[in-house]
């Protein structure tokens, strides 16, 4: 099976795209044809809204069947979003996917690319990744700002328009909407302060087998120095896996010291112990950090909570497709309990991040706000907050410290 037809087939599998690309990407022995199969199923996944607005248009209908749209999705992302492929094999390839797929649908389906062909060389310009704008013979979108960004950078309007409604302005909102269409740059640390961008498979770099290095992107090694690992200190990981977070604070204890990482999922805490496997000084707990069966004698704790992942769209490219209007607000009680969970495990004096791949108030600096109406006890410090840009996802992460005793009232005689 060649690989467009694979990218078609990954498509078209239930569930998470990661979950479905993994096992057959392993079936791929060519890097390059695994780079190429990468880049269909993630770019496809990407722009998929934008590639069934041009389908629709080339097709002249308003609905297609949903049978066909992974085929005339892998198709459209080479035609209109990679320069390399010669536009005769995206066409025939997704000709002949539909001859062994859907036989009657395949002239509908050489008729939609030859009609998207056909779409090109006119005034309306298509923003690209990495490459000229696309001027187009028909509009694709109507005057409203919200519809323009949705459609051209391929995110669901309503959340656009949640963005808007933020108070942000229309530049910023596009600037998160192209860098969410930017293919992510992959970054290691362990090597030193920060992370290095790398080409190819991390696991072909020396000392990743290992674990000495990990897979972690600038804004998360942000969130491990943030709460100011000290040799010889206890800390708590509350939602560990992947176990990025737990190594590196295992990493800045120097050897002395210990982290606890705690994870639901029996699942995920597989992946914690492989990204630990260098350090000893790492336990593992399989718990729901809502409960936890530990004792308040922790120095500080991290709290990296389920969140909407709007920060990390790039990275994860069909979250934006699993989002929905109401999901925000039903995370709000797990990210409370799990902050107050984390809150009640530390010593007296202790520190806790809180921490999200997220953008949205609600979900973090209102949930500061809130455990400090909860937890008078602590006072909000350094907050590190970023948007995705140029291939780097972003984030939110505070550091909440003790505050001041208030004083007494008594006077001095």
């Amino acid at each position: 099976m060649n690989v467009r037809s694979l990218a078609v087939r990954v498509l078209k599998t239930p569930g998470f795209v990661d979950d479905a690309l993994a096992p057959v990407r392993e079936t791929v022995p060519d890097p390059r044809d695994r780079a190429l199969l990468t880049a269909l199923v993630y770019g496809a996944t990407r722009h998929r809204l934008t590639l069934d607005v041009i389908a629709r248009a080339a097709s002249g209908r308003k609905t297609i069947d949903a049978g066909l749209l992974p085929i005339l999705r892998v198709a459209l992302y080479q035609l209109v979003f990679l320069s390399k492929i010669p536009a005769h094999a995206a066409v025939n390839e997704a000709v002949e996917e539909a001859h062994r797929t859907a036989p009657k649908a395949a002239p509908f389906v050489n008729a939609v690319l030859r009609g998207a062909q056909r779409l090109e060389g006119g005034p309306h310009l298509l923003p690209r990744p990495g490459l000229p704008t696309l001027g187009l013979k028909v509009a694709l979108w109507g005057s409203d700002p919200a519809e323009r960004l949705s459609v051209a950078y391929s995110h669901p309007e309503w959340l656009v328009r949640r963005w808007l409604g933020h108070g942000w302005s229309l530049e910023r909102v596009e600037a998160i909407c192209v860098a969410d269409n930017i293919p992510p740059v992959v970054t290691i640390a362990g090597r030193g302060a920060g992370v290095e961008a790398i080409t190819g498979d991390p696991r072909d770099v020396e000392g990743f087998q290992e674990g000495k290095l990990r897979v972690q992107d600038e804004t998360a090694a942000r969130v491990a120095p943030l709460l100011d690992p000290r040799p010889g200190e206890t800390l708590l990981d509350l939602c560990a896996a992947p176990g990025g977070k737990s190594a590196h604070l295992a990493a800045l204890l120097q050897g002395k010291g210990l982290v606890v990482a705690v994870d639901l999922s029996r699942e995920r805490v597989r992946l914690v112990r492989d990204s630990v496997r260098a350090f000893d000084n790492v336990r593992i707990i399989i718990a729901d950090g809502r409960r936890a069966p530990l004792r308040p004698v922790f120095d500080a704790a991290l709290v990296d909570v389920p969140c909407s992942n709007t920060a990390v769209l790039g990275r994860r490219a069909d979250a934006r497709w699993r989002l929905s209007t109401g999901d925000f607000a039903n995370l709000h009680p797990l990210q409370d309990a799990l902050l107050d969970a984390a809150g009640s495990l530390l010593k007296s004096g202790g520190r806790l991040v809180y921490s999200t791949c997220s953008l949205e108030p609600d979900e973090n600096e209102e949930r500061v706000a809130a455990i400090l109406k909860r937890r008078p006890g602590f006072k909000t410090g350094p907050v590190v907050r970023t948007d995705p840009a140029g291939g780097v996802g972003g984030g939110y992460a505070a550091l909440l410290t003790p505050a001041p005793e208030p004083p007494s009232g008594r006077s001095r005689s």
